[in-house]
């Protein structure tokens, strides 16, 4: 039975419901919202698959796959080999793995600077002549020192045909400094590194 207002049980409920939306608020001055973050793309290049953009071709990116993990709207990072923690005033401000294949698209974009490249899944009439596939199996930092990208990868042709071998690339950047903020330009920092590994690739198969 649940005691008067004020009781400790009525207090850990609001609690419990404060967590679970996002925010506590336990009378003026004591409300705190969760700050909301966007993995960041390239803003401009100066190296650009120029084989590439010489060429009128359209470049798909996805299906990509991502580990469940993640799949939430706190910020999860490792803490150790084994174990995740949740950041509990940092939010992804939209599904990570839809930030992940917008940042992946824009980055690409400037990368071949070609403006025909798609997320998964595109109109029957945009089939790209080249598509990413991707498998992510991590992409989180450790607080203590770096921030990695596991995914297995490969790029196909307009039928759906390996054009290449499937790779496991595993790529670490460490964290840019301490908190949230470090983690997420950290993570970006990540999606460009692997940007420019895919364009390097795709460019040897255009040739």
């Amino acid at each position: 039975m649940l005691g008067k207002n004020g009781s400790p049980i009525i207090v850990a409920l609001i609690l419990i419901a404060g967590a679970f939306y996002g925010c506590v608020n336990l009378g003026k001055g004591t409300e705190r919202l969760p700050r909301l973050y966007l993995l960041a793309a390239m803003a401009s290049a100066s190296e650009t698959a120029s084989g590439i953009a010489d060429r009128d071709i359209a470049i798909g990116i996805g299906p990509l796959a991502f580990p469940e993990y993640l799949n939430r709207p706190l910020i999860v990072t490792r803490v150790g080999g084994r174990e995740l923690q949740t950041a509990p005033f940092a939010n992804w401000a939209e599904p990570l793995q839809q930030n992940v294949m917008r940042v992946l698209a824009d980055n690409i974009t400037v990368l071949t600077q070609t403006e025909a490249v798609y997320t998964y899944p595109w109109r029957a009439a945009w089939a790209p002549a080249y598509q990413l596939q991707m498998d992510v199996s991590r992409f989180d930092a450790d607080r203590g020192g770096e921030a990695v990208l596991a995914v297995r990868w490969e790029w196909m042709d307009r039928g759906g045909k390996p054009l290449m071998g499937r790779k496991h690339s595993v790529l670490r950047v460490p964290l840019a400094g301490d908190g949230d903020d470090a983690v997420v330009a950290s993570l970006s920092r990540l999606l460009l590194d692997y940007s420019r590994l895919t364009v390097a690739v795709l460019e040897d198969l255009t040739r």
